[in-house]
């Protein structure tokens, strides 16, 4: 268990790292996302972000990975390098980049 728990500040640094990578307009909606997901996983704080800076985003993530239970934190450690990913490659022109933009 301290195993796990002494992963969560590299783990945090390793997602924000990603994350931060994003252009823009990638790394608001996945933020968007993030804070959303965190909502919805039970026995876990929800993230709040007050402001996109990358060093509130990392310590965010770091309350929120101690949150967790520790047999969820690898599963979403994974879920969250996945989602960085999917919005790193998401062709330019796809409607999920677009509809958010013009929702705004």
């Amino acid at each position: 268990m301290d195993d796990i728990l002494g992963s969560v500040e590299p783990m945090a640094l390793d997602v924000a790292s990603q994350a931060f990578e994003l252009e823009p307009s990638r790394l608001r909606l996945f933020l968007d996302w993030l804070v959303s997901h965190s909502s919805l996983v039970r026995g876990s704080e929800a993230i709040q972000l007050e402001t996109h800076d990358r060093e509130q985003v990392e310590l965010k993530l770091k309350a929120w990975f101690q949150s967790l239970p520790a047999d969820g934190l690898a599963w979403e450690y994974r879920l969250l390098l996945g989602e960085i990913a999917w919005w790193r490659d998401l062709d330019p022109s796809s409607s999920a980049l677009h509809s958010q933009e013009t929702g705004k």
